[in-house]
């Protein structure tokens, strides 16, 4: 069963771990081989907390921490908002979990933020997530880098 939390700081070493999966890093990161660390992620966490633009989520399957997701650069203004998901543990990935995060996102900004719109970017290779994204509502903007939105 999915369940979605608000991202905590127990949740710091999970986001280390995950961001450092060579699976994830490679659609993640810009530069190959980056990696991130506690104290990095820590001093993020911290940011993060006093940051009104940002919601972000930590997804699990039944008790079991498997990634995160959010809501960032929230414009009440604009309406808008940009998401971002990650599936870190390889066991849960292609099992129908980001889909069914990504639905509890979109009606979270939609009916709990009042949003009009929804953007993301995507590595135009990471075809799995364009599938993904499309099957939510996604539509292609742009494909420089692959920008889709939803709204």
């Amino acid at each position: 069963m999915l369940k979605v939390k608000p991202h905590s700081v127990k949740d710091i070493p999970l986001r280390v771990k995950w961001l450092n999966n060579p699976l994830i890093a490679v659609f993640v990161y810009d530069e190959l081989n980056k990696k991130t660390t506690l104290k990095k992620e820590i001093t993020w966490f911290n940011r993060y907390k006093k940051d009104k633009q940002k919601k972000f989520f930590t997804i699990y399957s039944d008790k079991t921490p498997i990634g995160f997701m959010g809501l960032s650069n929230i414009s009440p203004i604009n309406k808008d908002a940009d998401l971002f998901i990650a599936i870190g543990e390889d066991d849960y990935r292609g099992k129908g979990l980001g889909k069914l995060s990504l639905e509890w996102l979109i009606d979270y900004a939609f009916t709990k933020l009042n949003l009009n719109k929804i953007n993301l970017s995507v590595k135009s290779n990471n075809l799995a997530a364009i599938k993904l994204y499309k099957s939510v509502g996604f539509k292609i903007e742009s494909n420089k880098k692959t920008a889709v939105t939803c709204g």
